[in-house]
């Protein structure tokens, strides 16, 4: 089973699996690439309704980075932010 798992992770190319990776560590935002003739824009959307009190704390309805670490290291400060305000994840 292991080994088949393994399998399937190495035929992704890497931008699906730096997706993968993206997905499972914040499964409270849809994230997703698009390509454009400028390159390839990462996006994170979260999956719940933002309230007043989160936007004016500083959280985004929408992350665009163009490149996958640096989504990833927005969304750790969104999450830092949802951290300081309720003590929990959404």
């Amino acid at each position: 089973m292991a080994s088949t798992v393994i399998e399937a992770w190495l035929e992704l190319d890497m931008r699906d699996r730096q997706l993968a990776v993206l997905r499972l560590t914040y499964p409270q935002w849809t994230i997703f690439y698009e390509v454009f003739s400028t390159g390839w824009i990462w996006r994170a959307v979260p999956s719940w309704q933002l309230s007043v009190e989160m936007l004016t704390a500083g959280l985004r309805p929408r992350l665009e980075r163009g490149n996958p670490v640096a989504l990833m290291a927005e969304l750790s400060n969104q999450m830092a932010i949802i951290h300081d305000m309720t003590g929990r994840h959404p």
